[in-house]
C-alpha cells in the first residue's frame, strides 16, 4: 500500500475516533436504558468524514506530480485551519491528512519548502484536533 494511502486511512481512522469520542463516550442518555444520547450524529459526522477523506485523496491526493502538490498542500492546510470551528463534524481532519500526504509528495520536488509548510500546516491541525479530543475524553 502507498504512503498516501496509509495517510488517508489513518486520517479516517483518527476522524471516526474523535467523532466517538464527541457524540458517545460521556453523552449517555440520563434515562434508565443505558443508551447513548447522539448516536445518529456519530453516525452522520463519521460518514460524512470517510466521504470527504475518499473524495480528497482519490481525487486531490492521486495526482502524484511533485510539481503542483505543493500548492495544493498549502491549500489543503489552509483549509483546514480555517475550518478548525468546524472540528465537532470532523470536517478538518480530512483537509489536514490531505495536506500532510501532498506536502510529502511535494518534497520530492523543487519547491520542498512550500510542501514542508503544508505538511506542518496538516500536522499542526491533526494534533490539535487529536489532542482537544484527547482532552475531552480524559477530562
Amino acid at each position: 500500500m502507498k504512503r498516501e494511502t496509509w495517510i488517508g486511512v489513518a486520517t479516517a481512522g483518527l476522524a471516526v475516533a474523535a467523532m466517538a469520542v464527541d457524540h458517545l463516550v460521556g453523552t449517555e442518555d440520563d434515562g434508565n436504558d443505558g443508551t447513548f444520547a447522539d448516536p445518529w450524529v456519530f453516525l452522520g459526522t463519521s460518514v460524512g468524514a470517510l466521504v470527504l477523506t475518499a473524495l480528497l485523496f482519490r481525487f486531490v491526493v492521486r495526482s502524484d506530480d511533485p510539481l503542483r502538490a505543493p500548492t495544493r498542500a498549502i491549500a489543503c492546510g489552509l483549509l483546514a485551519v480555517l475550518l478548525l470551528p468546524l472540528l465537532f463534524l470532523a470536517v478538518p481532519f480530512p483537509f489536514a491528512g490531505a495536506a500532510v500526504a501532498l506536502g510529502l509528495i511535494g518534497r520530492a520536488g523543487r519547491r520542498r519548502g512550500l510542501a514542508g509548510a503544508g505538511i506542518v500546516l496538516g500536522a499542526v491541525v491533526l494534533v490539535l484536533g487529536a489532542g482537544a479530543y484527547a482532552f475531552e475524553l480524559l477530562a
